[in-house]
């Protein structure tokens, strides 16, 4: 009889053990379990580069260098796509351990549309390397695989609903940084604004000496103003070339090839002093009509950068205090923005 219920105490205990040990990895799914769990960097600034591949062949390589992203090698990367993906692999976690019936579709999803993800850090030490899927039917979690695992997972950021397979995006224009002009006023040697419809109101400003500039028409048929230069109006003219950006990239536009063959409304060089050169050509877009007189204002413009690098909308309210006339710089005007 003892013995009967030694052996009952002890399928009991293990049976014990048993639950607890799977509840324990089915309900603290949030925590680091095992290794193929873990896939948060908690310390972001640790990171150095992060490659990301899809199975299509396009590949996305963000580095840090000197403080600042570059993408694939050549661009400045968006900083907030940037801010979201290092969050995002920062507080990274498992939602839940998915059903065994549901494990093989899973492991097909991600072997076929999978996103490969490889984070470094210092010296090239390679710190995370995972597979990113598609997301649960109820698209509160995103599928995930550690490399090298078997177990595939339902994972998330807390306090975020929703997927996160479209932070870790591919594709140029969704990492390029939309910035058009983003410069030093002490760092301008000159800026053109040239009309090409509008000869009279196209300029040249110049700087002459350290706190000096000259404001002259562009064309040589345009009369030089005798009126007094506007004091200050140079340097403030300067400083809204600080941080000048785009709406979004319009590279795929089908309009692309017979928009840039028309005139633009306006073409702005902007040189450094240490001569790299810049020229962006604006076309409208958007134009509206007020009701009241009749009055047509433009809302966005089709933005073309060095002849082809960048193609971009860009909207009026940012830019439009770029579009000045020649007399615009002389004490007896204080016109508005020119408009197309």
């Amino acid at each position: 009889m003892k013995r009967t219920w030694l052996l009952v105490a002890v399928f009991l205990l293990l049976g014990a053990g048993a639950w607890y040990s799977l509840r324990k990895k089915n309900t603290q799914a949030g925590t680091h379990v095992s290794w193929d769990m873990n896939f948060a960097v908690k310390n972001p600034e640790a990171i150095t580069k992060i490659f990301l591949a899809d199975r299509t062949g396009r590949t996305v390589t963000l580095e840090r260098q000197a403080g600042n992203w570059q993408y694939n090698g050549r661009f400045k990367a968006r900083a907030t796509a940037v801010q979201t993906l290092l969050e995002t692999i920062k507080n990274v976690s498992v939602l839940y351990i998915p059903p065994k019936a549901a494990e093989p579709a899973m492991i097909k999803s991600l072997a076929a549309e999978g996103i490969k993800v490889e984070i470094y850090g210092e010296n090239g030490r390679l710190l995370r390397s995972y597979y990113v899927g598609g997301v649960t039917n109820d698209e509160r979690g995103t599928f995930m695989i550690m490399e090298g695992a078997e177990q595939p997972y339902a994972v998330h950021v807390p306090s975020f609903i929703g997927q996160l397979r479209v932070r870790y995006m591919m594709g140029d224009d969704n990492w390029r940084d939309r910035t058009v002009f983003a410069e030093k006023p002490e760092e301008i040697q000159s800026i053109s604004v040239e009309y090409p419809q509008q000869k009279s109101a196209s300029f040249r400003l110049e700087k002459v000496d350290k706190a000096a500039y000259t404001i002259k028409p562009f064309f040589s048929t345009t009369p030089v103003s005798r009126l007094p230069q506007r004091k200050g109006i140079a340097e403030a003219y300067l400083l809204r070339f600080e941080n000048l950006g785009a709406e979004g990239f319009e590279t795929s536009n089908p309009a692309r090839d017979s928009v840039t063959a028309l005139v633009p409304f306006a073409i702005v060089t902007l040189v450094k002093t240490d001569s790299t050169t810049k020229q962006v050509r604006f076309w409208p877009v958007s134009v509206e009509q007020r009701a009241a007189n009749g009055e047509t204002f433009v809302i966005r413009y089709f933005t073309d950068v060095n002849n082809g690098e960048s193609f971009l909308l860009t909207q009026d309210h940012v830019f439009g205090p770029i579009f000045r006339g020649y007399p615009y710089f002389f004490s007896h005007t204080a016109k508005p923005p020119l408009r197309n």
